[in-house]
């Protein structure tokens, strides 16, 4: 009976060793193919809808998935931003 726990710990540990890498190799793939985006003041951008999954019953999965385009009023660190319509004074944090 302890053996068996014994083993079946090991099991455990190993399975978890191959999680770990399995799930470095898929970041490293996606790191890849990933670019780096980053926007300057006077950007025109398009913003994401949030959350994306309630859809318009009008056009079900056919609904927007963004909506703009705004304008960069002020760029933070960490891609963080402030955008503002283009007919609007009205800033946005995003």
């Amino acid at each position: 009976m302890y053996d068996e726990l014994v083993s079946l710990e090991e099991e455990r540990l190993i399975a978890l060793q191959n999680l770990v890498q399995q799930k470095e190799r898929v970041e490293k793939t996606y790191n890849k193919r990933a670019k780096a985006r980053s926007f300057r003041v006077g950007d025109l951008v398009l913003k994401v809808i949030l959350p994306m999954d309630q859809k318009s019953r009008h056009f079900g999965k056919w609904s927007p998935k963004w909506e703009g385009p705004f304008i960069i009023d002020q760029v933070y660190s960490k891609n963080a931003y402030v955008i503002k319509e283009i007919n609007s004074n009205m800033a946005k944090n995003v």
